[in-house]
């Protein structure tokens, strides 16, 4: 803002185009989720090193498509952020995939370091190296999937809906006068 007064109120508001950069977030595993090869991992099994993950299509390590930049921890499961490499074409085949809702799978590749029986023969991870994560068609965890990706599309919407709040409190302003 450049200047208030009871009188007059001015400001200025420039906006970038829509970034459109390969970022995706979601949950790359799901704590005490059975999966189907009756596995299922403990919220505390991993540490991350703060270094890039890879991320790969379907856990093809010739297939590097990107990196993992940040992995969050919350109850329900392993969140991640990453992003697509856009001058490979398989990353943009697969951001293609996702905005089309072809796919949203995503998996993870780790080392087992400790784990635990449990009952009905299941395999509880206590301890694991977290190596790669990876979009899949068909995720083995139930609800581990692509929650969002950058597209012009949605940062369209959400510049719409800025613009739009941003002139119902000008006129709010204006009813002060």
């Amino acid at each position: 803002m450049k200047s208030i007064s009871p009188d007059h109120l001015d400001c200025e508001v420039r906006f970038a185009p829509p970034a459109d950069d390969g970022t995706v977030e979601g949950t790359a595993v799901r704590f005490d989720v059975i999966d189907s090869y009756r596995t299922s991992f403990d919220r505390r099994a991993f540490a991350f090193e703060g270094t890039n993950l890879p991320m790969l299509w379907a856990h093809d390590q010739r297939e590097v498509v990107g990196s993992v930049r940040a992995v969050n921890v919350d109850d329900d499961g392993l969140k991640i952020r990453g992003k697509l490499n856009l001058d490979v074409q398989r990353a943009r085949e697969i951001r293609a995939m996702l905005i089309a809702g072809d796919i949203s799978g995503l998996s993870i590749g780790f080392q087992r370091l400790k784990d635990e029986a449990r009952a009905g023969g299941v395999r509880h991870i206590t301890q694991a190296r977290l190596r790669e994560i990876s979009f899949v068609a068909l995720p083995s965890v139930p609800g581990s999937r692509v929650t969002s990706i950058r597209t012009s599309e949605t940062s369209h919407a959400s510049a719409v809906a800025f613009v739009t709040a941003c002139r119902k409190a000008m006129r709010s302003l204006e009813t002060l006068k």
